[in-house]
């Protein structure tokens, strides 16, 4: 069996690993041939508004929620417990509630949304300061040259961020990493 070197998702420790994490045992591990010497990263947070929206009312936390206008309005986005019932963005609300009668709509403060999603880039721009926003929500960044900075590599940065993230906001987040821009999107890492 190879060994090889691998981060730990919950722990954020890098070892040498056949399995599990070896300070916390986690099964949460990434490991990728290339993984320590990718730095192109694409960053999504997931269901953004409806997480901000549960973040903010922890009631929402296991109800399925869709953030979106009106009667003749569309689904901006919503939740994975939505998700399941077939729920999607772009979607009239209308066939979002046949769908999901039980739904809570939302409508978007874009306001608030774009506070929260300024807590995030200012995260992003500690690590790099060359990031493309894409939208409230998503970004590419890029790590190269940053090594001397941080004294630790892009995967290493990005578990980090990924949990800082989620504990500090309630929103998890989505990273794809590569050597290149377009190939980010689809190499993901969580």
């Amino acid at each position: 069996m190879d060994i090889e070197q691998i981060i730990c998702r919950d722990c954020t420790k890098v070892s040498f690993s056949i399995g599990r994490c070896q300070k916390c045992n986690s099964p949460r591990i990434l490991k990728h041939d290339e993984l320590f010497s990718l730095n192109i990263a694409h960053i999504d947070c997931d269901a953004f508004y409806a997480s901000v929206e549960k973040k903010r009312n922890p009631k929402l936390i296991n109800k399925p929620v869709i953030v979106g206008g009106g009667i003749r309005g569309v689904v901006t986005t919503c939740c994975y417990i939505a998700r399941i019932k077939g729920v999607k963005s772009a979607m009239p609300i209308f066939k979002a509630k046949k769908l999901c009668p039980e739904a809570i709509i939302i409508p978007p403060e874009m306001s608030f949304y774009k506070k929260i999603s300024n807590l995030i880039f200012e995260k992003f721009y500690k690590l790099t300061p060359l990031v493309e926003t894409i939208a409230y929500d998503e970004a590419y960044l890029d790590f190269s040259g940053t090594y001397n900075l941080h004294k630790k590599k892009p995967a290493e940065l990005l578990v980090e961020l990924s949990r800082e993230v989620e504990e500090e906001l309630g929103i998890t987040i989505s990273i794809g990493l590569s050597e290149k821009q377009i190939f980010s999107k689809a190499c993901v890492l969580n």
